[in-house]
């Protein structure tokens, strides 16, 4: 009976002396070969295996341990001969088809890896683990059809395998398929309530889905998780916003800058709901926060001015542009806010310069179009509101709103493109209410006509 010392040298000291006295005893001697092989002395490992495969040749599980201690000392060719050997004597072995595959894997010859993995599989079909390694490497490798089809060979014996049920659903994700994505997930939820990394990705589905009510719910329970809670509260900001609960995306938010202060991403994302949200006063103090964190963007400073300039701190967003144009003479951006500021201060002539200005550095602006139409609105110069609409909608900029009023403007000065720009709002946002006023001025045309 071996004593139970407490470092493996004393252990290792004790087998090497009954080795000696039992020279021919496998299951001493593989014992003594194994606590080599845990201690990383391959050299002395391999001087055992040696001694118990040439006592033993018929043995193909002494060969395959002898093989799996040369891949471990980089003896590759010498481990393929072994392996090689060791199916000889007992074809089929699952054993070494591993070993094998391993060997391969060392080698980087990803083919025949996967060759053995699936020989393996199909040779110890009761075996789940074996088939699942293998379709973890097809994802690995790129080969998605290929794993899918390993995990549905699980699945088809065991319907509640969560692991082979997950990464199929993070596969099919991964390829849009989100609808059959979302069945893996429920799937996993029903069995394990308490998933929570199923509950985050199936909620990452219907956000992808754009259901973000049913988001919400997982992302809630997800939350629960330590390791989900920021990322599932910041989705779920995000949910909220898309549903125009802006109260709610900015209560989250906040719990994600109050746990992670110096978090730069959620401060940002905080002050852009109050943008939404039209509480300016409150963007301001965040956007304040933000140029002390990241001062050297310049981003930040000039959403600071655009707040300052929202709730009529105008010697602020002043002192706030100067200190970019400090640094940055020229930013263009930097020079749009200008034009801004000196719109809401009423100095329409050095707005329009300055708009003019970075048109001839970037005409296509179409933000810039839109300010300068209205400007011309605010002093009733109708065909250059039609032209900077015109040329905004030419750059991208199409929306119901701007085909609107240009609509409106076109009728006022009986242009027949008109009826075009109110068609075209029904056709892009037919159930909002400038759909509602589109399909007023197109009865009217038609009553008229």
């Amino acid at each position: 009976m071996l004593n139970s010392p407490k470092v493996l040298n004393g252990l290792l000291s004790q087998i090497q002396e009954q080795t000696l006295q039992s020279p021919m005893d496998l299951k001493l001697m593989l014992r003594l070969a194994r606590l080599y092989m845990k201690n990383s002395s391959y050299f002395d490992a391999e001087r055992v295996y040696k001694k118990c495969v040439k006592a033993f040749p018929d043995n193909a599980e002494v060969v395959v341990e002898y093989a799996i201690c040369l891949i471990k000392d980089s003896k590759y060719e010498d481990a393929e001969i072994e392996l090689e050997r060791a199916l000889s004597i007992k074809p089929g072995m699952v054993q070494a088809f591993l070993a094998s595959a391993s060997l391969y894997e060392k080698t980087g010859n990803s083919n025949k890896q996967i060759s053995f993995m699936l020989l393996a599989a199909n040779a110890a079909p009761d075996n789940y683990e074996i088939r699942l390694t293998l379709a973890e490497q097809l994802r690995k490798y790129g080969d998605f059809s290929g794993a899918i089809d390993q995990y549905n060979q699980i699945l088809a014996i065991n319907p509640n395998q969560e692991t082979a049920c997950f990464s199929k659903g993070l596969i099919l994700m991964r390829q849009e398929k989100l609808n059959e994505a979302n069945q893996c997930f429920l799937r996993i939820i029903n069995n394990n309530p308490s998933a929570f990394d199923a509950h985050f990705n199936l909620a990452s589905c219907y956000y992808r889905q754009q259901k973000y009510a049913a988001a919400i719910n997982h992302f809630r329970i997800a939350s629960r998780n330590k390791d989900l809670t920021n990322r599932s509260l910041f989705l779920m900001a995000q949910c909220f916003s898309k549903r125009n609960d802006i109260d709610q995306a900015i209560v989250s938010m906040e719990k994600l800058v109050d746990s992670e202060k110096e978090n730069v991403g959620y401060r940002k994302a905080l002050a852009e709901f109050y943008e939404k949200a039209e509480e300016f006063d409150m963007a301001a103090e965040v956007y304040y926060d933000l140029t002390l964190l990241a001062p050297n963007k310049s981003e930040f400073w000039l959403k600071l001015a655009f707040s300052q300039i929202k709730t009529k701190d105008f010697d602020k967003a002043e002192k706030t542009l100067n200190k970019v144009f400090k640094v940055q003479p020229g930013h263009l951006e930097g020079h749009r806010v200008l034009a801004d500021l000196y719109a809401a201060k009423g100095l329409y002539k050095e707005a329009i310069e300055e708009y003019q200005r970075i048109l001839m550095l970037n005409e296509n602006n179409s933000e810039v179009y839109i300010s300068l139409a209205k400007i011309y609105r605010e002093i009733n110069r109708d065909n250059e509101e039609m032209d900077s609409l015109n040329k905004a909608i030419c750059h991208g900029k199409e929306n119901a709103q701007i085909l609107l009023r240009l609509g409106e403007l076109e009728r006022k000065h009986n242009i027949p493109t008109s009826i075009d720009r109110f068609k075209r709002i029904k056709t892009i946002q037919p159930d909002s209410d400038y759909a509602k006023e589109a399909d007023y001025y197109i009865k009217h045309s038609e009553i008229a006509a």
